[in-house]
């Protein structure tokens, strides 16, 4: 079974003919027919029925167009994900990775982001969430644009330019004897372990970085870059831990476990957001970019930044 045979298929269903799959992809009937009767002989099951009125789908063939249209859709999304990775950078097309751990609803969110920000700048955008080490080894391999870090960055060869600021929070178990605060202090913290993450707080100037600074008392635990989702979840829930993170105009934690409280203002420590490109090799969609980029991210318009 490959994405050929599929894209036939449910293309064959939704145009009830396999003509009309084969005009949909520039193919022969032939090859459409072809291609559906070997998806049918490799599965060991009919698809479709053929009649003189064209084609429609059998009771398991309803069952796999659903599955199977799906997993085209998606299939699609990364194909067109890929396309704003070329060999050559170029003025129209511009990808950036947001060094940021993932959160709920994070490709839409970015979806969405890169939409607005791509339609004010006339470009193609793509932004998406990424750790910070491999986003810099993608800058540097010229696979993306610039990377984007919470906290600034500093190395060889790659320039820092702050955009905006961002406040900051904890996120917490939903049975945290805190949860209940509409705010948190670093004394109130002080009890309770956070997490230390080798992939983002080892990477740059980090959110808990900042917060060790202004005098953070709490127990750093390290998270390895394999930690199991196991492993999280008992260090939220069974020991009451925590983990930095920036406030955004968006809900971050997953499912039912944790929950987002703001840094109290007697503590609060803003973010940085930081743009990180190369000396060497500025697009001039970047350009455009980080000229537009200060407007863009202040007052709150995104991110919730300043």
């Amino acid at each position: 079974m490959d994405i050929r045979q599929i894209r036939y298929f449910v293309h064959a269903v939704e145009g009830r003919s396999l003509s009309a799959a084969a005009k949909r992809q520039f193919v022969t009937v032939q090859a459409v027919s072809k291609a559906i009767s070997e998806l049918e002989h490799e599965l060991g099951i009919q698809l479709l029925t053929r009649g003189n009125h064209g084609v429609k789908p059998t009771a398991v063939g309803v069952a796999f167009y659903e599955r199977a249209r799906k997993t085209l859709a998606n299939f699609d999304e990364l194909d067109d994900f890929t396309k704003h990775f070329p060999t050559s950078r170029d003025n129209e097309h511009m990808s950036i990775a947001l060094c940021s751990p993932s959160f709920a609803n994070a490709e839409g969110v970015m979806a969405s982001l890169s939409k607005f920000i791509g339609k004010r700048l006339g470009l193609d955008l793509e932004i998406f969430i990424a750790p910070g080490r491999e986003s810099i080894e993608a800058l540097h391999a010229g696979v993306i644009d610039a990377a984007c870090t919470l906290g600034e960055y500093a190395s060889p060869g790659t320039d820092c330019v702050s955009v905006g600021s961002l406040p900051t929070g904890v996120a917490l178990a939903r049975t945290h004897p805190l949860a209940h605060n509409r705010t948190i202090t670093l004394s109130e913290m002080a009890p309770y372990p956070v997490v230390w993450s080798e992939t983002f707080d080892d990477f740059n100037h980090s959110i808990h970085a900042m917060y060790r600074e202004r005098g953070l008392a709490s127990e750093a635990v390290r998270f390895p870059s394999n930690a199991t989702d196991e492993q999280v979840s008992a260090f939220f829930s069974e020991q009451n831990g925590m983990a930095f993170g920036a406030v955004l105009p968006f809900n971050q934690t997953s499912g039912n476990l944790l929950t987002f409280l703001p840094v109290d203002q007697c503590d609060q420590v803003r973010v940085p957001l930081c743009l990180i490109s190369l000396k060497s090799q500025k697009t001039d969609a970047y350009r455009a970019f980080e000229r537009s980029a200060a407007t863009i991210f202040r007052g709150g318009q995104i991110l919730g930044g300043s």
